[in-house]
């Protein structure tokens, strides 16, 4: 009786998703894109833990650099960046692979064939930044599927349907429950795999690498699997270039460090990953998802 209440809760929340989602799917795209801009906006209002959370991020990551209305505006910016990214994969039952293309463009292929032709499968270190949930439908319409791991909704319908929009052009979903797992198979078929790695993890699942001068918990995965097995690491991020465009970059393969010291190595290599990162963030602040407690977990004597 009680699992079954459950599910019926569950399909309550369905319901109202598909209730609210439904004018993104009808308006013509611009309009549908304005409207997710003003849902951005008023979730910066309605959100006010969020954007406590953002506003002590930025003053983390910037302090004296930038001056308060500038951490505002790029806070503000995010958010309605947020409801952008809504609307376009709310978008994307509409659109065929030749539309995407048409709004998206890849910068720095040969990084990612060079790579590959070492037959030993490819990493890409992303991120949340700009609508990182274009990221894999971007590279499947350009021809080279991405398996990205990712934490399934807690809604079963929801994950459902999120799924089937995230892999509708060719790209995988690998569970993070046994991810390490999964992630091993697909680059044992010497296929891309996707992780994003900017997020705020457990101390017992991660290690302290400074993020913008502060440490900050972060997973070593892809650290060790470059140094265990000699993957090809390549940061991949995508941006927002326009109101309806987007870019996604590759960057060269990372020289991945190696002293013979495995966990020394690991620390060192994934500091280098914050600092790609760190460096990507700065060139587009406000695309950036700083409304993550990204330095929620310190260590024990902080």
């Amino acid at each position: 009786m009680k699992l079954k209440k459950y599910r019926s809760v569950q399909r309550v929340e369905f319901a109202f998703a598909m209730l609210g989602a439904l004018p993104f799917l009808v308006l013509p795209r611009r309009l549908a894109l304005r409207l997710g801009e003003w849902v951005g906006d008023a979730m910066y209002w309605c959100m006010p833990r969020r954007r406590a959370i953002g506003l002590k991020n930025l003053h983390i990551a910037f302090g004296s650099e930038l001056p308060d209305h500038e951490k505002e505006r790029i806070l503000r910016l995010t958010f309605r960046n947020l409801g952008k990214s809504l609307a376009e994969v709310l978008q994307l039952p509409r659109m065929s692979a030749e539309d995407l293309r048409k709004k998206s463009s890849i910068v720095g292929e040969e990084h990612y064939f060079a790579a590959n032709e070492q037959g030993k499968g490819v990493i890409f270190l992303a991120a949340h930044i700009g609508n990182w949930e274009l990221t894999p439908q971007v590279q499947s319409v350009y021809g080279y599927p991405l398996n990205v791991v990712v934490r399934p909704l807690d809604n079963p319908y929801l994950h459902r349907l999120v799924t089937k929009r995230r892999e509708m052009f060719g790209s995988t979903m690998l569970a993070r429950r046994n991810g390490f797992k999964h992630i091993l198979a697909a680059l044992r078929k010497k296929e891309a795999v996707g992780i994003l790695m900017d997020q705020n993890t457990l101390r017992s699942r991660g290690i302290f690498v400074d993020l913008f001068g502060k440490p900050a918990c972060t997973i070593p995965v892809i650290a060790l699997l470059a140094l265990r097995y000699r993957v090809p690491v390549l940061p991949a991020f995508v941006v927002r270039t326009g109101f309806d465009t987007h870019t996604l970059y590759i960057d060269k393969e990372v020289d991945i460090v190696r002293t013979g010291d495995t966990q020394k190595d690991i620390e060192t290599n994934t500091a280098r990953f914050n600092g790609i990162l760190e460096d990507f963030i700065r060139k587009y602040p406000d695309q950036w998802f700083w409304i993550h407690n990204r330095w929620k977990s310190q260590p024990d004597d902080s």
